[in-house]
């Protein structure tokens, strides 16, 4: 009887231990989100669109959104980029205003019911690209001082 418990023990034992290491294998949902301090909102789209050269750099509008909800919600970065259409991989930091496009973002906003909520002036916007997928990774503050993070990964799909 001592070893039918103790094989019942060591069967229970593994499948909590296999659950909890599937469960946790990854630090992100599934689904993109930012947040704004605690608060979190889902986005599952990504839209890049061109609006005019600053020197010698492309102007990029990155916005992540949510076409599945009313709810109008998204995250928007004004991006340099040395190639027009398309978002080079980089961490991509405040521009200083000093002619050093490289890697640079001009500001960025977010906002809630189509209405700007708060301007992103400091932090990072880490862009990775592998064949057609981005990955993004935010970490900002906005004007008044909120937590801006967010994370998105997928294709872009270019505005023209």
């Amino acid at each position: 009887m001592k070893k039918i418990l103790c094989k019942i023990s060591f069967v229970m034992t593994f499948v909590v231990m296999s659950l909890l290491f599937v469960s946790c294998n990854d630090d992100y949902p599934d689904d993109g989100y930012f947040k704004v301090n605690e608060t979190s909102y889902t986005v599952n789209e990504a839209l890049l669109k061109s609006v005019g050269l600053e020197g010698d750099y492309h102007q990029l509008r990155l916005t992540l959104n949510n076409t599945n909800t009313n709810d109008a919600h998204s995250l928007n970065f004004l991006l340099y980029s040395e190639v027009d259409e398309y978002l080079p991989s980089a961490t991509y930091t405040p521009y200083l205003y000093d002619d050093n496009y490289h890697n640079k973002f001009k500001r960025g906003v977010w906002e809630l019911n189509g209405v700007e909520a708060g301007a992103i002036l400091l932090g990072s916007v880490k862009v990775t690209k592998s064949n057609d997928i981005y990955t993004i990774h935010i970490n900002c503050k906005d004007v008044n001082n909120n937590d801006i993070s967010g994370y998105y990964k997928g294709e872009i799909k270019v505005i023209k």
